[in-house]
C-alpha cells in the first residue's frame, strides 16, 4: 500500500511545502489519530509499525493531467524495485486508485469490489475488446476503469453517469435500461468518469497512448483520461456499490466541472481533430460560445499531441458511448469550413449551399426600440471583452482574500449550487399565511403584482427542447452571524430557485450556506462598503463565468426570481446589452455593463443617481467584470462607509462611465421596490417633497397599485414572517 499526497506546481510556496511534508511524516509514523480495527489512538512517538505508507510529491508540473502521470510513475519505480528484490511477482497487477482532493471513499470493503470488477468486467460499447481493428494499444487485458458513484448528499441517483456536451461542459446522464439489465444495475458504463474517486490497473494508466500535460484543471484531466479509456482501452464502469461523498468547498467549482478555453482547445484539436471536420468544428464554435472566445495562437496550440489517429474515432464515441453530443449535433445547423485567425477562431463564411445556414446571422432588430432615456443612459458605457482576467494576485490582499471555513482558514470555495441541487420544501402554516387577512400587502400581490409563471414554464420547456438557454443567476446575500435566523426561510422561498446561491457573513455555516468574508476594516454596519467590495471580488474570483446575471441584496430582501429571469432575458434587457439597437445573436464575446435596479437621486439630485441597495440591484457579466478589474482598484479602495450601494453607483458613473438603468415597465410601475407590497399600495407623495426623503430620492413614481410593475423583481424590509406569506401568496397556496 502506497499512498501519495501529490502537489502540482504552484499549489503550495516553500513554506508550505515544509509544512506539508512536516504533516504527512507524522499521518505515516503513527503520531495523528489513527485506527486499528475498532480502536482509535495515537501515538507520542514514531512507530516502528508505522512509516514507508505515504510518499508527499510536489510535481514541478503545474497541471493535473502531468501531476498524477508523476505519481503512476513514481509508484512504477517502487514496484519495478520490489520486483528486482522479489518482493512482487511481475504476474501481480498493481490497482491504482485516484482520489480528488475534495472526495472521500465512504465504501469500506471498496478492495475487494474493486479487484473483482477489474478482473471481471469490460464496457464494450461496440461488443469488441480492445483488440478490435483500428484500435492501436499496447494496453493489455483487462483494461477498463471503474468510477464511484459520488454526491454531495445521501441521495445517490441509481444508473446516474456522467456526459460532457459540446462545449466541453459536464452533464447528468443515465445509463440505458439495456446496460443495467445486463448486471442488475450493479455495473454500468459512463461516458466520463465522474471524477470523485476512478480505479484502474497501474499498467491501463501508464499505457493510455495520448498524454498532455498542459490541461489546467481536475475536470480537463478527466476527459482526457476518459477519452483514452474509451477509444483507446475498455472504457469505464461505474460500480454501484462502491460509494464516494465530496466534500463541498475543499475545490472551486471551475476546476473540478470546467477548463479554460485553452485546454478545451487542445481536447478538441487533440481528439477530434479540430476543424479537419464537422464535429470538431461544432465544438470549437460551442466551446467559444460557452468561453466567451478561444485562443488558438500557436502558444496555445504547440504540442499537440497526435491522439484522435491513434484508436477509435471519436465519431464513434459520440455516437456509441457519449450520446448527449449526438443528440445536440443533430439540432444543429452545419458549420461551413472556418478560416483560423492566429490568436482566436473565426467564422469566416464561403459560399454555401441553399439550406446551410450562415453563421453571420442578418442583424435583427427588436420588435420595440429601446425608450430614449435608457439609449441615453447606455450611451457612455463601452463595450466589455467577457473574457474572464485574473486579478487575485494570489488571493494576498483585500478585497481578494477569498473565503474562510468554519475552522477559520481561508481558501474555502463554496458551493454555490447546493441550495438549487437540494432545495428545503416550503410548508407554511395557517398562522404563516393569514389567507383571510385582506391586508396592502394581500391586495397588492393579488390585484397588481404577480409571477408570470406561464411565461417562465414556456422558456423553460422552450430551451428543454433546444432552444434559447435561460439565463443563469447568480444570488447573493449580504448579512451578519447575528441574523442568521432570517436566512432558513430565504432558503425556503425565494433563495432556491436561483441558479447560484450565497449568502456573505462574518461565519461559514455550511447547512445555512453562509460564507465568511473577510474585508478591510471591521464588521459592522458603518463598513458594509468594504464588506461588499470583498463578497462582489470572491463572486467574480470563483463563479464569474458560470453566470450571467448577479444580484445582491441584504437578507430582509425578497425576489420574484421568476420575473427577474423573464426581464433579463427580453428582448429590452438583450437589446440594451448588445449596444442598444440590435438584439444579439448569442456568440457575443463583448457586451455593454448593465446596471439594473431602483434608481434613486441622492438627496435629490439628479447628477447622483444610484440603485437603491434595499431591494437589490442587478449586473450582467460585463458590469461585474468592468467593476471588479477596472473600477474597485482605484474607488474609495479603503473608504469605511454603509453606504454602499451610493459607492457601488459612484464606482460605476465616474470610473467606467456606467449609469443606472430605468427599470420600469411599459406602464411606468417600477420593479424593485424599497419597501414591503403595502407600503407601495398606500403611500402618497406629500406636496413638498424635501419633507420626506424617499419623495425627495425617488424619480417620477406612481403611488397606489400602479406603483408596483405586474412583473415586479423585488421587495425590502421583508422580515422572516412576512416573508412566507409573501412567498404562499405568489404562489397560490392561499388558493389551494
Amino acid at each position: 500500500l502506497v499512498i501519495c499526497a501529490v502537489f502540482e506546481e504552484g499549489v503550495l510556496d516553500a513554506s508550505q511545502k515544509d509544512a506539508v511534508q512536516e504533516h504527512f511524516n507524522k499521518v505515516d509514523a503513527g503520531m495523528t489519530e489513527h485506527w486499528h480495527g475498532s480502536t482509535k489512538h495515537s501515538h507520542e512517538n514514531a512507530q516502528a509499525g508505522h512509516g514507508q505508507k505515504i510518499r508527499v510529491i510536489f510535481s514541478e508540473n503545474g497541471s493535473v493531467a502531468a501531476s498524477r502521470r508523476d505519481a503512476a510513475h513514481f509508484v512504477d519505480f517502487l514496484v519495478k524495485g520490489h520486483e528486482s528484490k522479489g518482493i512482487k511477482s511481475p504476474d501481480e497487477r498493481i490497482m491504482t486508485v485516484f482520489v480528488r482532493p475534495d472526495s472521500e471513499i465512504e465504501t469500506h470493503d471498496w478492495i475487494d469490489t474493486v479487484t473483482h470488477a477489474l478482473t471481471t468486467t469490460v464496457s464494450k460499447k461496440d461488443g469488441k475488446s480492445k483488440s478490435s481493428p483500428g484500435i492501436k494499444t499496447s494496453i493489455s487485458s483487462t483494461s477498463n476503469a471503474l468510477s464511484f458513484a459520488s454526491s454531495t448528499t445521501e441521495t445517490l441517483s441509481e444508473g446516474e453517469t456522467k456526459s460532457v456536451s459540446l462545449a466541453l461542459k459536464p452533464m447528468k446522464s443515465h445509463a440505458t435500461s439495456e446496460d443495467l439489465a445486463l448486471t442488475h444495475g450493479q455495473t454500468y458504463p459512463t461516458p466520463v468518469v465522474e471524477g470523485s474517486v476512478t480505479a484502474m490497473a497501474l499498467d491501463t494508466f501508464l499505457n493510455l497512448p495520448v498524454t498532455d500535460d498542459k490541461l489546467d484543471s481536475h475536470f480537463a484531466a478527466d476527459v482526457e483520461m476518459s477519452w483514452n479509456l474509451w477509444m483507446c482501452a475498455d472504457g469505464i464502469d461505474i460500480v454501484s456499490s462502491l460509494k464516494a461523498k465530496t466534500t463541498l468547498g475543499r475545490l472551486q467549482h471551475k476546476d473540478k466541472a470546467g477548463s479554460s478555453a485553452e485546454s478545451s482547445a487542445r481536447l478538441v484539436y487533440t481528439w477530434v481533430g479540430g476543424e479537419e471536420n464537422e464535429i470538431g468544428r461544432q465544438m470549437l464554435h460551442m466551446v467559444e460560445k460557452a468561453k466567451m472566445g478561444v485562443s488558438t495562437s500557436d502558444e496555445v496550440l504547440n504540442n499537440i499531441p497526435d491522439g484522435h489517429k491513434k484508436c477509435r474515432t471519436f465519431d464513434w464515441y459520440a455516437k456509441e458511448v457519449n450520446t448527449i453530443m449526438q443528440k445536440e449535433l443533430s439540432k444543429l445547423p452545419p458549420l461551413t469550413k472556418e478560416k483560423v485567425d492566429k490568436g482566436t477562431v473565426s467564422h469566416q463564411e464561403e459560399k454555401v449551399d441553399e439550406g446551410v445556414v450562415s453563421l453571420q446571422e442578418e442583424k435583427k432588430l427588436p420588435s420595440k426600440p429601446l425608450r430614449p432615456i435608457n439609449k441615453r443612459l447606455i450611451s457612455t458605457a463601452t463595450m466589455v471583452e467577457l473574457a474572464y482576467v485574473d486579478v487575485t494576485d494570489g488571493f494576498t490582499a483585500d478585497p481578494h482574500r477569498g473565503a474562510m471555513d468554519e475552522n477559520g482558514m481561508l481558501g474555502y470555495v463554496h458551493d454555490e449550487k447546493a441550495l438549487r441541487t437540494n432545495p428545503p420544501q416550503f410548508q407554511p402554516t395557517k398562522e404563516d399565511l393569514k389567507c383571510d387577512e385582506n391586508d396592502g400587502n394581500m391586495k397588492m400581490l393579488t390585484q397588481k403584482v404577480s409571477v408570470d409563471l406561464g411565461a417562465h414554464e414556456a422558456a423553460e420547456r422552450q430551451a428543454e427542447n433546444g432552444g434559447k438557454p435561460r439565463a443563469k443567476i447568480f444570488c447573493l446575500v449580504y448579512t451578519i452571524e447575528a441574523n442568521h435566523g432570517r436566512i432558513p426561510n430565504i432558503r425556503e422561498t425565494w433563495g432556491q430557485k436561483c441558479d447560484g446561491f450565497m449568502v456573505g457573513s462574518d461565519k461559514t455555516d455550511k447547512e445555512l450556506g453562509t460564507v465568511h468574508i473577510p474585508h478591510e476594516g471591521p464588521e459592522e454596519y458603518n463598513n458594509i462598503w468594504q464588506k461588499v467590495r470583498s463578497m462582489w471580488s470572491y463572486i467574480y474570483d470563483n463563479y464569474y463565468e458560470e453566470y450571467d446575471w448577479f444580484h445582491i441584496g441584504g437578507d430582509d430582501l425578497y425576489v420574484l426570481v421568476e420575473n427577474l429571469r423573464l426581464y433579463v432575458e427580453s428582448e429590452e434587457i438583450q437589446t440594451a446589452a448588445n449596444g442598444g439597437e440590435y438584439l444579439p445573436n448569442g456568440d457575443e464575446t463583448k457586451l455593454l455593463p448593465l446596471f439594473l435596479g431602483r434608481r434613486f437621486m441622492e438627496q435629490g439630485n439628479d447628477k447622483r443617481i444610484f440603485n437603491s441597495g434595499g431591494s437589490g440591484y442587478t449586473v450582467n457579466k460585463a458590469a461585474l467584470k468592468a467593476l471588479i478589474v477596472d473600477g474597485f482598484p482605484t474607488c474609495m479602495a479603503h473608504l469605511k462607509t454603509f453606504a454602499e450601494d451610493v459607492m457601488v453607483a459612484q464606482c460605476f458613473r465616474n470610473k467606467l462611465n456606467v449609469f443606472p438603468y430605468d427599470t420600469k415597465d411599459e406602464s411606468g410601475g417600477e420593479r424593485y421596490m424599497p419597501f414591503q407590497p403595502a407600503h407601495h399600495l398606500t403611500y402618497q407623495i406629500p406636496a413638498d417633497k424635501t419633507s420626506d426623503w424617499y419623495a425627495n430620492y425617488s424619480i417620477d413614481i406612481k403611488t397606489g397599485l400602479d406603483h408596483c410593475a405586474t412583473r415586479s423583481v423585488a421587495f425590502h424590509y421583508i422580515k422572516p414572517n412576512i416573508m412566507k406569506r409573501i412567498h404562499g401568496i405568489l404562489y397560490g397556496f392561499c388558493n389551494a
